[in-house]
């Protein structure tokens, strides 16, 4: 999976992707909702997605996509990510 295409895909189509093709790695919450993150291999270390709930429909839903490592501070909580991470 290329991480520019899965971009280009509809909220539906990426969320199938995702639930599908990923690996489930943690969860985090905030004072008001979670989100689930997920890694998808692509040509290289491959790339990350949050997947939430959307609050006015209930239902889950792509929050975000990202390659870089700094949105995965929020899940370590004090600990430390592997470098090839």
């Amino acid at each position: 999976m290329n991480f520019y295409a899965f971009r280009y895909f509809s909220p539906v189509a990426q969320l199938c992707c995702v639930l599908y093709h990923g690996t489930y790695l943690a969860q985090r919450w905030d004072d008001e909702s979670g989100a689930n993150l997920h890694h998808l291999v692509d040509e290289s270390r491959g790339f990350f997605v949050e997947v939430g709930i959307n609050d006015r429909r209930e239902q889950a839903a792509v929050l975000r996509s990202f390659k870089n490592s700094a949105p995965l501070e929020r899940y370590t909580q004090g600990g430390q990510l592997p470098e090839e991470l």
